[in-house]
């Protein structure tokens, strides 16, 4: 499958691919160095560096954790922000045979502790050097003492060291998941992983070394370290790199500015675009050949509204993946027309990319799905994780059959084999007979002008009709500063959902902002919702405005 992948990606782009015999991500950078010394690797506020200069300070960063003590097949796990100088750390671990393990960067030190005892990692890598006492916590909870890096004084090493020689089948990432205790698992990501999946995503995003590719997601996550930062790096393109947080008026601004041709974002922040950026028509988008929507469930209205404001039609294109597949496994193609809607609502994620098979699995008994029968999706293909870290029983459990993996989303294939995304088996909250997504209720909610975010959870309190509703609203608390106040928003929230579901919540709370749990690539932690409310952690630390 891999061999008639790169024959695909070679007559997708006309020519021979020079970085065909790569066998790594770290020789992928050197290649990409020597082509095109000279072209603008990334820029990131007021900086930049060509790939000459960052292939320089990769060889730099890999002396320096040599120096301490890092060689090839250690695990060294990386607490930064998002800036340039995240690439030499990342690719320093890569480039000696290292395996990067990049995590939250305000990760707090029982955090860092975890996925350091869980991977057994050598060294800890950050921003800013660690304090004594966190140092010494960081060892007691693991039993060793890793070595700690700066990354300021990495970025600053003068010096070489010799390459390892990693291969396609030996590991480049642990791509962790946003759990903050042992339940945490490692997505085991190889080199060869990564590099399918750029050429599988290249081809379905019709990339090329011309794009502008701007992004503000995270650069320890997925969609925003594999999409945004690997593919230009392979293909010699241009990064536009912003900060992590989601300041909208910053990042429509960016892609007006530096002529940006391709970004990518969850659906709220889309919707984040439609609510807090005023002037519409006043930033000039025309540049942009396609924008992803992804990561959580795609809203029509998100792409119709967003489409309409700003000018430009046809641009916002479904796609989903997950880390198990390293990023990507399905998009809307570029060709498709506009983005098509089923009955209930749910908004087709596309076509599977070149080369990734997805089939319907149906219950647990190993069979596969009839043509338009919901059930869980799975996918099988070059870029697939081969399991999680030292962790064989989630790793059994993440196999289906005939090398297929479990996602644990629903969905189904329409007649043309387009995916259509239904939720989580997890998530779907059941009352009075009917299947409701958590989606169907956050939708309508967040149309109420005083919301900034919705969520929903079912909460079986033994009631006979099913699940009781409740609904999580983020409102800033001037808007709800009295009781009246409060219940008219609450009325009209609930009037929304009575009007358009025939159901009734049983609660609806207002939050303060920020107080819905959210993973770090904006997908919503209806878990951990669950048991803040539960447990009475919301009522506790004064985060809960108001409940009906």
């Amino acid at each position: 499958m891999t061999e008639r992948l790169n024959a695909a990606f070679a007559e997708y782009l006309g020519h021979p691919d020079p970085m065909a015999d790569v066998p790594s991500l770290a020789a992928m950078l050197q290649r990409r160095a020597e082509l095109t010394p000279d072209q603008r690797a990334w820029t990131f506020g007021d900086r930049d560096q060509t790939y000459a200069e960052l292939q320089q300070r990769v060889e730099a960063f890999s002396a320096f954790l040599a120096q301490g003590g890092v060689v090839a097949g250690d695990r060294v796990v990386l607490v930064l922000p998002n800036s340039g100088d995240f690439f030499a750390a990342f690719y320093g671990v890569l480039r000696l045979g290292g395996v990067s393990v990049p995590i939250f960067h305000d990760s707090g030190v029982d955090r860092m502790a975890t996925i350091v005892g869980l991977c057994e990692a050598r060294g800890l890598v950050t921003a800013k050097p660690l304090s004594n006492e966190a140092r010494a916590h960081i060892a007691e909870v693991i039993g060793y003492e890793p070595a700690f890096f700066n990354l300021a004084e990495g970025v600053a090493f003068e010096g070489g060291v010799a390459a390892g020689n990693p291969g396609l089948d030996d590991l480049a990432m642990l791509q962790y998941t946003s759990g903050t205790t042992g339940d945490s698992k490692g997505v085991m990501l190889t080199h060869g992983n990564l590099l399918a999946n750029l050429r599988q995503n290249t081809i379905g995003g019709r990339f090329s070394r011309d794009d502008v590719f701007v992004s503000w997601l995270p650069v320890y996550h997925d969609m925003g370290l594999i999409t945004m930062t690997m593919c230009p790096f392979y293909l010699g393109a241009h990064l536009v790199l912003l900060p992590v947080s989601l300041r909208t008026d910053r990042w429509l601004n960016a892609i007006a500015k530096h002529g940006g041709t391709f970004t990518a974002a969850p659906d709220f922040a889309y919707r984040f675009c439609l609510k807090f950026s005023k002037k519409g028509h006043h930033y000039d988008l025309s540049t942009l050949r396609w924008a992803l929507i992804a990561a959580e469930p795609v809203r029509a209205t998100t792409v119709a509204r967003f489409e309409e404001k700003f000018g430009v039609p046809g641009v916002l294109r479904p796609g989903y993946g997950l880390a198990e597949v390293s990023v990507g496994a399905s998009i809307w193609g570029l060709d498709a027309g506009g983005i098509l809607t089923d009955k209930d609502g749910n908004v087709s994620a596309g076509s599977a990319l070149p080369y990734m098979d997805i089939a319907i699995a149906a219950g647990d008994g190993g069979d596969y799905a009839e043509q338009g029968t919901v059930g869980e999706i799975v996918l099988r293909g070059p870029s697939c994780t081969q399991g999680y870290y030292r962790n064989p029983e989630r790793t059994a459990a993440l196999h289906f059959r005939d090398g297929y993996i479990r996602t644990g989303d629903l969905g189904y294939l329409d007649q043309d084999d387009r995916l259509f995304i239904v939720g989580r088996a997890k998530h779907i909250i059941i009352r009075t007979g009917r299947n409701f997504a958590p989606k169907d209720f956050e939708e309508l909610v967040e149309d109420v002008p005083e919301v900034r975010r919705a969520a929903a959870i079912g909460l079986d309190t033994g009631d006979l009709e099913g699940e009781a509703i409740h609904i999580f609203a983020e409102v800033n608390a001037k808007s709800v500063a009295d009781q009246e106040a409060a219940t008219t928003v609450v009325r009209a929230m609930i009037d929304r959902i009575l009007t358009q579901l025939g159901v009734r919540p049983n609660h609806v709370h207002l939050v303060k902002p920020k107080t819905i749990p959210m993973t770090y690539n904006g997908k919503l932690r209806y878990g951990a919702l669950t048991e803040d409310f539960a447990s009475g952690k919301l009522a506790e630390a004064g985060l809960l405005l108001f409940s009906k």
